[in-house]
């Protein structure tokens, strides 16, 4: 392809030299993806950060080349062209679970369009294990050397997509959104068997990265008590990663011993393992309710300041229930997925602030975990403590919903 075609991807690199030896990985990505280098003379990494703090400490032969790479990728204007027998190289913008879940979903449909396409996937981060879902694809979760890139023949930065730049505001559906972009159709959804037994296996699974969207303790303790009868094997997987799993724990208070309590999974593989073999699910608007999307699980998905008409896209396999939250300063859902500040440096929403949605100006530039460990165990924003308030109107709702999904 004529190199006029062309442009210089948003997405920017770091270029870096060594003559020794090296590994790069991250701790919750399954360890058959960690990389290695190959000899190459130069590599690329999106990951600077994790360059500096692993490679170099070890490494004193590594030099930085460059901050400033952009590399070289086709314009969105011709995702359209045909792409048999090519080899490409999709540029990942980021990591976070729903949109690679998304992203994978896409790439499935892809495959399906151009079964004579080679594809490599860079910068895939801690989303690695769910891109390795796919088969026949190469993945490059933190750099990629010069030897590795002359192997593709064209690269393609995803971060082009329609709305990706508003994306830490308003969510986007990756998958449909590329399907449309590429001209091709979206895969059916996968439909699981019903279960066999009469009794279940549920997951609870109620942790979201942020306060926001993460289920209050009460409500979980609530809903162990509301399936017991319906389920023989009730886990509730908390997340090992974040600094309020302990606290989240002690506030859900003494369980059941038939209860399996699960501090959380070292790797993301792991928890699509565990979602995979789940009868029906009960999550909050996180990572897990989109890899639901993956095996067709059945579930019910609790949305609170978010809208899951976006987030769930196409996929039927969860049933939403959404906050109704209705409040002096704001209503479920206000369509804020992250904490936000204000001016003076207020960090909240605007139902915990007690002010208007124009003076939250920005994403908190600090953190703060004794904040996000309060809001996410004791003192709910308002949308999510609202969940406890209406809470015999939802057990009705999933107890009718796991009767009428997994019982015959």
């Amino acid at each position: 392809m004529a190199s006029t075609s062309l442009h210089l991807s948003r997405a920017r690199f770091t270029r870096f030299k060594t003559k020794q030896p090296f590994e790069f990985g991250l701790p919750n990505v399954a360890a058959n993806i960690r990389q290695k280098s190959d000899g190459s003379a130069s590599y690329l990494t999106r990951v600077s950060s994790l360059l500096r703090q692993q490679i170099l400490p070890k490494a004193a032969s590594v030099k930085i080349v460059s901050d400033t790479i952009h590399l070289d990728v086709l314009p969105r204007d011709r995702w359209q062209h045909p792409f048999n027998r090519k080899r490409i190289l999709f540029l990942i913008p980021a990591d976070a679970l729903g949109d690679c879940v998304g992203m994978t979903m896409f790439l499935r449909a892809f495959q399906v369009t151009y079964p004579t396409c080679k594809i490599g996937l860079l910068n895939t981060g801690s989303a690695s294990d769910i891109f390795a879902s796919l088969t026949n694809i190469e993945i490059f979760q933190l750099f990629i050397s010069a030897n590795q890139l002359k192997r593709f023949d064209m690269l393609i930065d995803l971060s082009e997509m329609a709305g990706w730049k508003d994306i830490a505001t308003a969510p986007v559906d990756c998958e449909g959104v590329l399907c449309r972009e590429f001209a091709i159709p979206p895969v059916p959804e996968t439909v699981p068997a019903r279960p066999t037994t009469e009794k279940l296996r549920i997951g609870i699974l109620p942790m979201a990265s942020s306060p926001l969207r993460t289920l209050p303790p009460q409500f979980v303790a609530k809903t162990i008590s509301a399936i017991t009868d319906q389920a023989s094997d009730i886990s509730v997987v908390l997340n090992a990663y974040q600094g309020v799993k302990d606290a989240y724990k002690s506030a859900i208070g003494p369980l059941p011993t038939t209860i399996n309590l699960i501090d959380g999974f070292k790797t993301i593989a792991e928890l699509m393992s565990f979602i995979g073999t789940c009868d029906y699910v009960i999550v909050a608007d996180s990572g897990p309710a989109h890899i639901t999307k993956l095996y067709g699980i059945p579930g019910i998905g609790v949305y609170t300041s978010a809208s899951p008409t976006v987030l769930h896209g196409r996929f039927t396999n969860i049933t939403a229930w959404q906050s109704d939250y209705h409040g002096d300063y704001c209503s479920a859902p206000c369509g804020l997925a992250k904490l936000h500040a204000t001016e003076n440096g207020e960090i909240g929403c605007m139902g915990s602030l007690g002010t208007s949605r124009e003076k939250l100006v920005a994403l908190p530039s600090r953190r703060d975990p004794a904040l996000v460990q309060r809001l996410s165990t004791v003192q709910p924003v308002p949308c999510v403590s609202h969940l406890v308030a209406t809470y015999e109107r939802f057990k009705i709702s999933l107890t009718a919903d796991i009767a009428a999904r997994c019982h015959s």
